[in-house]
């Protein structure tokens, strides 16, 4: 089955979705395993962050200089000039999802539309509540996990799992109306007179 279905189109038909479908294998492998090892470090080891971004650049040092001091003679060939930056796109996207994500808060807490501040609040209070019972790295890299493996998951199992979410759907609609006619049904309500 092809992954240029609508979950690609969903997903951004690009880079992104190239990663996230598993069609890149390179990138979508070295993300997961990147992740797997910081919450290892962070998590299992109980390294702090700060030591463990400083032990790392310091890593990445040495093996520069070794790199560029013997690359010659070992694999007779002239190391390149490093050169590492972000593309300006990259800073660009970076700092427009920001900018989005404070204007829609700014649209959310002017009180404009009371359904979508309480569905907010809501869904931040679900989330502290959750944040008081699992540790924030588990949490984080549990998202990137799921994040990273269920869509490629859905596309390469979709009618399976479209069948199974549809059979759960009827089930709810199934008690909501066993709800509805237990309990809603005997509730008293006032009639108006003509």
């Amino acid at each position: 089955m092809s992954m240029h279905g609508p979950l690609y189109a969903i997903l951004g038909g690009g880079i992104v979705a190239d990663i996230l479908l598993w069609k890149d294998k390179k990138s979508a492998a070295a993300i997961l395993l990147g992740s797997t090892a910081l919450w290892f470090f962070l998590q299992v080891l109980e390294y702090h962050f700060v030591s463990l971004l400083c032990d790392t650049l310091m890593l990445f040092m040495a093996v520069g200089v070794l790199w560029c001091k013997f690359a010659g003679r070992i694999f007779n060939r002239m190391p390149s000039e490093i050169n590492i930056q972000l593309p300006q796109s990259t800073c660009i996207y970076f700092f427009g999802t920001v900018n989005w994500f404070l204007l829609k808060f700014c649209e959310i807490t002017s009180g404009k539309n009371f359904k979508i501040l309480f569905v907010a609040m809501a869904g931040l209070y679900m989330l502290s509540s959750i944040g008081t019972y699992i540790s924030s790295l588990n949490l984080l890299y549990t998202i990137i996990l799921s994040v990273g493996t269920l869509p490629a998951l859905y596309a390469r199992y979709e009618t399976q799992v479209d069948a199974i979410a549809a059979r759960c759907i009827g089930v709810v609609k199934n008690l909501c109306k066993l709800f509805e006619v237990k309990v809603l049904d005997k509730i008293p309500r006032h009639r108006k007179l003509n």
